[in-house]
């Protein structure tokens, strides 16, 4: 029979690799594309592709916190004494998490109410970017302390 613990871990591998390989394939793809766009293109496209980016990863956001997090916290209680890969798994999840309320909230906004003038928006996109990097690799600690600790249990 699987124990909770095991089926928490599995659930957590799985929603943060889902989330860190579509972060990723939004940086690689969608990112560069954007870039290249004219200004008003831009945001033209984002007007339309926004809402279904959003729409997207809300809830994947969501579920690739609040997994990791049931986890870490019912096996930093009840589960492990792998106490350092857990914390660090959740120190990553919130780190990830909170970029939205640090950076993204405001910067996505910014885009969607073309708040910014033609001149702005490169130098707005690479930050973007570089967010999405600083993002992108606190998901990669998640998802790899999820993995040590699957082959840990």
């Amino acid at each position: 029979m699987i124990d909770l613990n095991i089926i928490l871990l599995l659930f957590s591998f799985a929603v943060l690799g889902v989330f860190l390989g579509a972060q990723i394939a939004e940086l690689f793809l969608f990112v560069p594309i954007w870039k290249e766009l004219d200004a008003d293109e831009f945001f033209e496209q984002h007007e339309f592709v926004g809402p279904l980016i959003y729409r997207f990863f809300a809830p994947l956001t969501i579920a690739a916190t609040v997994v990791p997090l049931m986890t870490v916290m019912l096996n930093l209680i009840y589960f492990s004494d792998e106490y350092f890969i857990f914390s660090i798994m959740g120190v990553s999840t919130l780190m990830f998490f909170s970029t939205y309320f640090l950076y993204f909230k405001k910067a996505n906004k910014k885009f969607a109410d073309r708040e910014l003038s033609n001149d702005e928006l490169p130098s707005a996109l690479q930050e973007w970017s570089n967010w999405h990097r600083g993002r992108i690799f606190f998901e990669a600690i998640a998802f790899a302390c999820s993995i040590i600790a699957l082959l840990r249990t």
